[in-house]
């Protein structure tokens, strides 16, 4: 009897065991298919399944740090935190409490040890800080996903990008990347040259910049910004896939492993990377100037915010049309000449310097400045040197501002030439998409971008037209509740056809404030864009399920959505004042999940500083805003997007 009992009861154990196997290989197949929405594979080779889980994670997935070097990390970090305590003694805590130089530089300026109490407190804080403890915690990568990374960064025949307007992971195939390019570059806005000297480029600006100090344009700041050493290189060209261009059905055969097409090159965006080149900080110091030209265009927009202000005062007709238009490849469809003579047409010293705290350069010097920046746009792309001959380089700080004063004058001239401009109720718009409220017909509407198609050669304008409703930025704008009472448009989010949702993941190591205030801005940010409570509630439980589906739990989200729902709207629409900074002394380094405590051993000694009469004064506003504001880590290092960056 008892042999029979432990018979059977090995067996249920065995049953049970078996279950629990089947329940872990279907759970993980689930996770597998769930992975395989987040990553597009275009190339030849195949992803394994530990590589697809990795790639889903996104390229702003931290993995756990490793234990070594993690101590000598914070002590690096508190060694600069006490060359700042010891700056802000030696210059008696005179604090700048106005907004900071938009052209500082870090000084890295050495002083002298301070007085007793204050280098006590650093080595008593450095003392503890040697000797924190490191707590246990998991690693957020499987030892599979871990060799998987390794496999990512060693294939050379394959690119990893993130596709444009969406956050899929895109694996092309190298050789086809390659051509893509190359094809792009044998069109008449590109040509190949020899490797550019960058010296006598550099030489060029600062034969300008050195007429502008004479003539005493610069302040202090602005001249070490601009002539402080730097070792320049060429710029670099990259492609952004355009999947959205692509069949829908020849992307659901790829993920479901039914296409014989492969590899597939989709359409890529150009993107051209000016950082370190020699016109990227003279190209910064341009746009502080051309910024405030844009503002003053009657059809300005800021930002999603300003559009909604602007839409929710109008009062409208209940039969006006909805426009919205975009300007196709309006960065490279303009010459250079164009573009300079906008700009002179539009700049006037002057009334600029009334509105900007720096010394406004002449007309002619910033023309002669941003002819060096647009003619010497030299960039490397294969192992070759090219120069783009027509339009602003995308990637280049004063583009967009340049652009946009062309375009203003272009959409000027269109009104101008349009019998019935006194129909349109409203005119916005933001670089190279527009938004018209007007009070005609569909014929007379088709007429005025028939007008703005002829007035550039190279320029063309695309448009949709309703009568409903109309998407522009990120926002729906239509005909709702409110308009049949009010006659004014209600407005909601916009969710892309192609978002697929790969929010940061829960897993990620990150500081746990990080995942809370992304949570809170993007519920502020569908707060904001949905005037109706009914459509509002419905987007906040679908972003709750989509943060379901990439690790949260609805303990920490639901928290938060409650929170945000009974702000006031119209507090999130207000514009934001410019708000007076002060500098802080905040201990910088790399997030540890390992590691806690930081805030206690820095608080421990500091009575040596707090009960010490002239310590006290100095150091008040720092123990107020710093050490009990932001005591964690401010920095993170996203190994994955580092690791495939080589790609």
């Amino acid at each position: 009897m008892t042999r029979r009992f432990k018979r059977k009861n090995k067996r249920s154990k065995s049953f049970r065991a078996g279950l629990i196997e089947q329940y872990k290989f279907r759970e993980r197949v689930e996770k597998e298919e769930k992975a395989r929405k987040y990553v597009l594979n275009l190339s030849n080779h195949e992803l394994n399944n530990e590589e697809v889980l990795l790639l889903s994670k996104g390229l702003k997935f931290i993995p756990t740090p490793k234990t070594k070097n993690a101590k000598n990390q914070i002590m690096l970090s508190f060694n600069e935190f006490a060359r700042k305590l010891r700056c802000k003694y030696h210059f008696g805590g005179q604090e700048k409490t106005n907004n900071l130089h938009p052209f500082r530089i870090k000084s890295g300026f050495e002083p002298d040890r301070g007085c007793e109490n204050l280098e006590k407190y650093i080595e008593l804080t450095k003392l503890e800080l040697s000797s924190i403890q490191m707590r246990q915690t998991h690693d957020n990568l499987s030892l599979r996903e871990r060799h998987a990374i390794k496999q990512l960064k060693s294939l050379k025949d394959v690119v990893i990008k993130k596709a444009d307007k969406n956050n899929t992971i895109v694996i092309l195939d190298k050789e086809m990347y390659k051509r893509e390019g190359e094809k792009m570059l044998n069109s008449p806005h590109y040509e190949e040259v020899e490797q550019p000297n960058l010296h006598e480029i550099d030489n060029a600006i600062m034969k300008i910049i050195g007429e502008m100090k004479m003539n005493s344009m610069f302040d202090k700041e602005t001249i070490k910004y601009l002539t402080s050493g730097q070792t320049y290189r060429v710029g670099r060209l990259y492609l952004l896939p355009k999947i959205h261009k692509l069949n829908e059905q020849l992307i659901t055969n790829v993920r479901h492993g039914a296409c014989n097409e492969l590899p597939i090159m989709p359409p890529g965006r150009p993107i051209i990377s000016q950082i370190g080149t020699p016109a990227e900080r003279i190209g910064r110091y341009c746009d502080y100037f051309l910024v405030p030209i844009v503002r003053m265009q009657n059809t300005y927009i800021k930002d999603t915010s300003d559009f909604i202000n602007k839409i929710e005062s109008l009062k409208l007709n209940p039969d006006c049309l909805l426009i919205t238009y975009d300007v196709t490849s309006m960065y490279t469809n303009m010459t250079f000449d164009e573009l300079l003579n906008a700009v002179g047409r539009s700049y006037n010293e002057h009334t600029l310097q009334s509105q900007l705290e720096l010394n406004c350069p002449t007309k002619q010097i910033m023309l002669d400045l941003l002819k060096i920046i647009l003619e010497n746009n030299y960039f490397e792309f294969n192992g070759k040197h090219y120069r783009q001959r027509i339009g602003a380089a995308m990637g280049a700080v004063p583009s967009p501002e340049i652009c946009d004063i062309r375009m203003y004058e272009i959409t000027n001239a269109m009104m101008s030439q349009f019998q019935y401009r006194e129909k349109i109720a409203f005119h916005g718009r933001y670089r190279d998409d527009g938004f018209i409220i007007y009070n005609g017909t569909l014929q007379e509407a088709n007429h005025l971008f028939e007008i703005g198609n002829a007035i550039h050669d190279l320029l063309k304008f695309t448009y949709e037209i309703s009568e409903t409703e109309m998407t522009f930025l990120d926002t729906t704008v239509f005909k709702g509740n409110r308009f049949s009472t009010q006659n004014v448009l209600d407005i909601k989010t916009h969710m892309k056809k192609t978002n697929n949702f790969q929010y940061l993941h829960r897993e990620s190591a990150h500081p746990t404030s990080v995942f809370k205030g992304f949570i809170k801005g993007e519920c502020y940010r569908l707060l904001r864009n949905t005037s109706d409570n009914s459509v509002l509630d419905s987007a906040l439980q679908s972003f709750n399920d989509k943060l379901m589906l990439r690790g949260y739990c609805e303990t920490e989200t639901i928290p938060i959505i409650q929170e945000v729902k009974h702000k006031n709207r119209k507090d999130l629409l207000k514009p934001k004042s410019a708000k007076q900074r002060k500098e802080k002394h905040i201990l910088v380094t790399k997030f540890d999940p390992r590691i806690k405590g930081i805030k206690k051993r820095l608080m421990k000694h500091w009575k040596l500083i707090s009960e010490d009469s002239l310590l006290k004064t100095i150091f008040q506003s720092a123990a107020d805003d710093s050490l009990q504001k932001a005591p964690k880590s401010r920095r993170h290092t996203n190994f994955i997007n580092c690791l495939l960056m080589n790609n």
